[in-house]
């Protein structure tokens, strides 16, 4: 199983947006690590998102909060300074890339916890 990382293409990320349940986990998670951070997603387990979706609104709701509190979730969704700066060309504040990040960042915790899940187990099946 090929885990998403920070660097992954939009395309490579599709498939695991067509899984309802990756999709449902994904969703938890987001809302869960905004709302810790103080901003309120309205993203809804019954909507089917892609990509493209939930980054927009993501975006659309960073804009709306002080720079420090987005600052604070990207600590809380535990996104490196390194990994901005790669995954920003220019200095400033990019709303969209700031919310592409944070969904590689949910998407690869969510694959990563299925995926050691899964293993342990299978060993505790051994």
């Amino acid at each position: 199983m090929n885990i998403p990382g920070l660097k992954s293409n939009k395309e490579e990320l599709v498939p695991y947006f067509h899984n309802k349940s990756i999709l449902r986990d994904l969703i938890l998670q987001l809302n869960k690590d905004f709302l810790s951070a103080g901003i309120k997603l309205k993203l809804l387990l019954t909507k089917k998102y892609s990509f493209q979706e939930i980054t927009s609104l993501i975006a659309e709701t960073l804009e709306q909060y002080p720079t420090q509190t987005v600052f604070n979730l990207l600590y809380r969704v535990d996104v490196s300074e390194g990994q901005l700066m790669q995954a920003m060309p220019t200095p400033g504040i990019d709303f969209i890339l700031f919310s592409e990040v944070i969904v590689k960042r949910e998407l690869q915790k969510v694959v990563l916890r299925r995926l050691y899940s899964q293993t342990n187990s299978e060993r505790s099946e051994d």
